[in-house]
């Protein structure tokens, strides 16, 4: 039995694990707390663990290749679309566990984007964090009222959106209080 460091999320922090087997099935959890951090297990709301699926929605095409490229080093499986129309087909079709939503791209800007995804069923419970350039010091007042569960500012370091990143799927994955 060997132990592995993954992100916990209902301990929001990186945790030694477990590995047991379930039938056939290879699975991990966190030590700590003994919830699920392997990809292919799946919480009772249908949040799966392990390697998260992110959809970066940008217009920015150098900056979706930086964030491609940092994702990936913290085991995310990321998606990308360079615009709002197609960032909203990307995520019908592969459902992502989170959307990274830059505010301004020409045709339909982050904030509809976010507003459209809140209305759809199938989307309404995903994690959207805006992130945008804008110098506006209502962007978090604006972007909570279009639906998102953070705000961020570009130009942003690395380290601190996986750490957002991480926080937001913690915020999905808790149950709400009682």
């Amino acid at each position: 039995m060997s132990s592995v460091t993954y992100f916990c999320s209902h301990c929001n922090t990186n945790q030694q694990t477990f590995e047991y087997y379930e039938g056939n099935h290879l699975l991990v959890r966190c030590q700590v707390c003994g919830y699920p951090v392997e990809e292919g297990v799946v919480e009772k709301e249908g949040v799966t663990f392990g390697r998260p699926k992110i959809l970066f929605i940008d217009d920015d095409l150098l900056l979706l290749g930086l964030f491609t490229h940092t994702l990936e080093g913290y085991d995310f499986q990321v998606l990308t679309a360079i615009d709002g129309p197609s960032g909203l087909e990307k995520a019908k079709k592969e459902r992502p566990d989170l959307v990274v939503l830059d505010v301004m791209m020409p045709g339909m800007d982050g904030f509809e984007v976010c507003r459209r995804m809140r209305a759809d069923p199938d989307l309404k419970g995903t994690p959207i964090i805006i992130v945008t350039a804008m110098e506006d010091p209502k962007l978090n007042v604006k972007g909570f009222q279009a639906g998102a569960t953070l705000a961020t500012k570009k130009p942003f370091d690395p380290k601190k959106l996986v750490d957002t990143i991480k926080t937001a799927l913690a915020l999905k994955a808790k149950p709400p209080a009682k």
